[in-house]
């Protein structure tokens, strides 16, 4: 250390951040700092060695006298590599051969420091332009949208809004800017006397305006002043901004009126529920006037929950199966509040409320057409003075019974009455009279019959029976018929009194063909009257 001077300077290359030498006047290293040992690739001292080890072309680079300069060079690493560097030389005496301090930086560190500086000036660059194309692109998305829209940053400040949304809002288009906290605009628009929407608490109506505006998804419809409506649809992004969206909806909301009124003020008792489920969720006047439920009884059950359980499951089944709309083709049977039952159509259309699937039910009031159907298949098979089964359904029960007897063996047997005595009654007391001697008479018959037995008038006053019965049994039915017959009729205050005449065939002793039993009988109904009266007789076969 004694052969420099600058002990001073000496310190201070020791206190340099990069690379630092001290080199004597014979070229040999005298000092050299940890970073300078690192960049050389070595872990030992470098002091005492030849500095041109390190430095090849020393002897040129140190030649010059000024006493501070700047030279590049190559370092030679212990490994062998070399690496191009930048010596700054600095004079430590005035001595021309005094020591020499030397400030090694790496140049390869360096350029890729600069290089890396540049690449971050570009992508920064980059990125900005990215960022201002994609906000001018995302400005122009919102311009086109058919909506009042508006974006806001994490701060609730305002990014962007487009000239639908200022224009819905004339009182603060002026003030909107970018960076304008949204409850600053709300207290201006209330300010301004001239917002839209219709607000009787100002300090409430901000407060509770501001909480939905932090909720992830907020939606809300408004009247406003005018009788507009519209819905605020405000959603949260993934980065804590906000994008809220003005939809008027007024024509949407006029043309759910019309359809509630056309839904409350329909005649047809109409009403909606849940595919699923099958839970009411609205009901019409008209069907809680069929129903005799209250409107809020109603909303409390289900559509199959009219009708009895059996019929209830099958209809359940046939509306959850819908594909398409339903035209009524079944008449169903419902129960009222009162325990009354009516028979009803069912129209079904499906209504498709985003996810959710909704049926709407039309409910046609038949019972009156199946009561008159019902009377009208009455009256094609019944005698309407007596109503006791008539001609034709005497002949379809006769033809059902013979088949069934021939196939099983069985005996039946076929009574033909005629009245004794009728005609004089209906000319001397008239035709009412005989309607109510008619009547009479066919409610004796009925009471002497057994059960499966019929009796049927086949016109004027003729009568007949089937009896399922064997043929032994054919004398008791014929006998009390002409005794409970025999008996006077309260007639007009009179008691009138009448006969019965009665021919019997039985099957299969005169066969299973009707036409040949109804002859037989009617012969054997001949037979009796040429006896004298009330009495019967039996047909006998042929053989």
């Amino acid at each position: 250390m004694t052969d420099f001077t600058g002990v001073d300077a000496l310190m201070m290359l020791g206190a340099v951040p990069f690379a630092s030498l001290c080199v004597n006047a014979g070229g040999v290293i005298v000092f050299a700092n940890e970073a300078a040992a690192t960049m050389a690739g070595t872990s030992a001292s470098l002091v005492r060695t030849p500095v041109s080890r390190l430095l090849p072309e020393w002897h040129l680079l140190s030649s010059a006298t000024a006493k501070s300069f700047r030279r590049e060079a190559t370092l030679l690493r212990d490994d062998g590599g070399a690496i191009p560097v930048e010596l700054s030389f600095v004079r430590l005496s005035a001595d021309v051969d005094g020591p020499t301090g030397v400030v090694i930086r790496d140049l390869i560190d360096e350029r890729a420091l600069e290089s890396m500086r540049l690449e971050l000036e570009r992508q920064n660059e980059e990125a900005l332009a990215e960022a201002e194309a994609a906000h001018r692109r995302l400005g122009f998305i919102i311009d086109m949208l058919p909506q009042a829209a508006c974006v806001f940053d994490a701060e609730d400040r305002y990014v962007l809004w487009n000239e639908k949304y200022a224009a819905l809002y004339p009182e603060i288009a002026a003030y909107l800017r970018p960076g304008m906290p949204f409850r600053e605009i709300l207290e201006i628009s209330l300010n301004s006397g001239e917002m839209p929407e219709l607000v009787t608490d100002p300090v409430h109506w901000i407060e509770e305006r501001m909480k939905r505006h932090m909720l992830p998804v907020s939606q809300q419809e408004q009247m406003l002043r005018d009788g507009r409506w519209l819905r605020h649809d405000d959603r949260r992004t993934p980065d804590g901004g906000a994008i809220g969206m003005r939809i008027d909806i007024t024509d949407l909301k006029r043309r759910e009126e019309s359809s509630r009124l056309l839904f409350d003020a329909n005649p047809m008792p109409m009403m909606v529920c849940d595919a699923v489920t099958l839970d009411i969720l609205a009901v019409n006047h008209a069907a809680v006037t069929l129903y005799g439920f209250a409107a809020e009884a109603m909303l409390e059950k289900r559509v199959t929950d009219f009708h009895a359980a059996a019929e209830g499951e099958r209809l359940g089944a046939t509306l959850r199966g819908l594909e398409a709309d339903c035209e009524a083709r079944t008449v169903w049977r419902q129960k009222t509040a009162s325990g009354g039952e009516h028979h009803v159509l069912i129209y079904v259309r499906i209504l498709n409320e985003g996810p959710s699937r909704r049926l709407l039910l039309t409910i046609a009031d038949v019972s009156d057409r199946v009561r008159a159907e019902a009377h009208a298949t009455h009256l094609a098979h019944h005698d309407p003075l007596t109503g006791l089964p008539n001609r034709m359904q005497f002949r379809q029960k006769l033809e059902s019974a013979l088949q069934t007897a021939a196939r099983d063996g069985e005996e039946l047997a076929v009574h033909y009455l005629d009245l004794d005595g009728f005609k004089p009654v209906n000319d001397t007391l008239g035709h009412a009279a005989g309607d109510m001697l008619l009547k009479q008479v066919a409610e004796r018959l009925k009471s002497v019959l057994r059960t499966g037995d019929l009796v049927a008038r086949l016109g004027g006053d003729e009568f007949a029976i089937l009896q399922h019965a064997s043929a032994t049994r054919v004398a008791e039915v014929a006998n009390r018929c002409i005794l409970a017959l025999g008996k006077p009729f309260g007639i007009a205050n009179r008691q009138i009194g009448i006969s019965v005449s009665i021919g019997v065939a039985v099957a299969p002793e005169n066969g299973f063909d009707p036409d040949e039993l109804m002859r037989a009988a009617d012969s054997a109904l001949y037979q009796a009257k040429a006896s004298g009266k009330s009495t019967w007789r039996r047909s006998r076969s042929a053989a």
